[in-house]
C-alpha cells in the first residue's frame, strides 16, 4: 500500500508541474574542441550587449586617460 500510495503521489507531482519549453542550446565545435552554450538566446544576445557596452565604456575610459596625459604634456612643454 505503501508503495501505490508513494508512486500515485510522484505521477500527480509530475503531472502537476508545468512543462518547461525547450530552449535551444549553442554548440561550437572548433580548435579548442566543443563547447556547449545552455543559455537561451535571448540570455546570449543580453550578454553581447552588456559586453559592447562594457568594451564602450572602457573605451571612452582610455580616451579620456589619453587626452588628459597629452594636455599635460603640452602644459609641460609650454612651461619649459
Amino acid at each position: 500500500m505503501k508503495h501505490l500510495f508513494a508512486s500515485s503521489l510522484i505521477a500527480a507531482g509530475l503531472l502537476a508541474i508545468p512543462s518547461m519549453p525547450a530552449t535551444a542550446q549553442s554548440i561550437d565545435i572548433g580548435p579548442g574542441g566543443v563547447r556547449v552554450d545552455p543559455r537561451s538566446p535571448r540570455e546570449r544576445d543580453r550578454d553581447d550587449i552588456r559586453r559592447e557596452d562594457r568594451r564602450e565604456e572602457f573605451r571612452d575610459g582610455r580616451r579620456d586617460l589619453l587626452r588628459r596625459e597629452e594636455r599635460l604634456r603640452r602644459e609641460d612643454d609650454d612651461e619649459d
